[in-house]
């Protein structure tokens, strides 16, 4: 963030100044005391372990410039020190005063939907840094603190902001949107996801849209499948994907085809998408970009960079087996796309491992079953099902057992040996679920054990 006095600081988050300076200089926020520099303000939240004002005293010594803490709280330490009834929401209402201060000269984009956020906002990252100081969230930084600590610990030479704008419930959307302030905003996806808080599709369609209509001006994004759905509001955003205003395409021998229908041109840009839910993502972090980043040739470039975060698509290999880590998370429509890109591929056989989707409300069970069925469907020929779900997935499955084998495994030893054990030269395997599944760490297991028995037979 750019330097602002304690006393601002302290105005902006809606606090008490107990000690210190006024004109003491604040130039970032840190929440973990590791963190702290010369400058920072050390933010003391309560932890699910240890509360923040443990570490305060360390934080200080790290050279932090003061602690923002709760009542009474600055009798814990010395040093400078500014006060709030309850310091989670001092730490938001901090990001949204300094965003109203800092909109006009530094943008803000800002990205959420069910699948792909994380990776559209390191794609927008990728694009943007050959030609700006760009600040993107860590991991995925998208809730009531990542958000504001996004926002308050970018450098203070940032010239474009990237946010993750999540959700669980109702209202979330809007909320961050409130301290976010962001100058533009795209949907990358929308389906059956977070329907413990959600509750429906429609619920989730109204959660995602609320960053949308907060908005103002015309760098509004959202995917055309669901156009129809926003009424007369449909004029006033842009629309990502097959016949709409952006369009990205998979071009035969060199890379993809942006056609930019809002401009009226087209050209092509030298990525392979490694799935196709990859290239939605590219699309629909393009679509804000280009009102940042308008010459293809810089993009042409800026593409050869892009990487995928961690556990996206990740591909490993043992010997001739291929492991694909699509495991960082998952849903019914993640779980669709993985599936249908892996039933595309052109490996020799192929195989699935697929663990439980979790935050699908009452649902989760036939959504679990739907799942299955899919499977079933594709051209899958082994399929391995663990978790709480696995049942349900068998259901599902059961519908077309001539198609595929299905087996259920656990995930200790004995489901590696059972994995490994079915294994082939040429298999690829596809690693699926939600991160409460830790599904990684069995991947891993899985690739020591194939690696392991290649030595041997060596």
């Amino acid at each position: 963030m750019k330097s602002g006095s304690l006393r601002e600081v302290a105005r902006w988050a809606g606090a008490e100044l107990v000690r210190g300076t006024p004109s003491l200089q604040i130039q970032k926020v840190v929440f973990d005391s590791r963190e702290a520099t010369a400058g920072s303000l050390f933010v003391a939240l309560d932890g699910a372990q240890r509360h923040g004002i443990q570490f305060a005293a360390d934080a200080l010594k790290r050279g932090a410039a003061a602690v923002l803490c709760g009542p009474g709280d600055s009798q814990r330490h010395e040093g400078p020190s500014i006060e709030a009834p309850v310091v989670l929401t001092a730490l938001s209402a901090l990001a949204r005063g300094y965003r109203q201060q800092d909109r006009d000269q530094t943008p803000a984009l800002a990205v959420t939907g069910s699948v792909g956020k994380t990776t559209t906002c390191g794609m927008i990252h990728d694009l943007l840094s050959a030609s700006y100081q760009v600040h993107a969230p860590r991991r995925s930084f998208n809730n009531e603190i990542g958000v504001p600590i996004t926002i308050l610990e970018a450098p203070p030479e940032t010239e474009v902001l990237v946010l993750e704008l999540g959700t669980s419930s109702p209202g979330e959307i809007a909320a961050r949107t409130e301290v976010a302030q962001p100058t533009h905003g795209v949907i990358t996806a929308i389906s059956e996801a977070h329907l413990e808080g959600l509750g429906s599709l429609e619920g989730v369609r109204q959660e995602k849209f609320s960053l949308l209509e907060r908005l103002s001006g015309d760098q509004r994004w959202a995917p055309i499948g669901w156009r129809d759905r926003a009424g007369e509001q449909a004029s006033l955003f842009h629309w990502t994907g097959p016949d709409g205003d952006l369009e990205v395409r998979r071009h035969p021998s060199d890379g993809v085809k942006a056609i930019d229908r809002l401009r009226g041109r087209e050209y092509i840009l030298p990525w392979d998408p490694p799935a196709d839910w990859a290239m939605r993502c590219f699309e629909s972090a393009l679509a804000v970009v280009l009102d940042l980043v308008s010459d293809p040739e810089v993009l042409v470039e800026s593409v050869k960079r892009m990487s995928l975060p961690p556990l996206r698509h990740e591909i490993r290999r043992a010997g001739a087996v291929e492991l694909i880590l699509d495991c960082y998370n998952s849903s019914p429509y993640a779980l669709k796309c993985a599936i249908e890109d892996l039933s595309d591929s052109s490996a020799r056989r192929k195989v699935a491992v697929i663990g439980t989707m979790e935050e699908l409300g009452n649902k989760e069970q036939q959504l679990h079953i739907e799942a299955g069925q899919l499977c079933a469907r594709s051209k899958i020929e082994l399929i391995f099902v663990c978790g709480r779900a696995a049942e349900w997935y068998a259901e599902g499955l059961a519908a077309h057992s001539n198609r595929c084998e299905v087996v259920r495994i656990e995930k200790g030893d004995r489901g590696v040996t059972q994995v490994c054990q079915r294994l082939e030269s040429g298999d690829s395997v596809l690693f699926k679920a939600s991160r409460k599944e830790a599904l990684e760490q069995f991947a891993s297991a899985v690739e020591q054990e194939l690696l392991s028995l290649q030595r041997e037979e060596s």
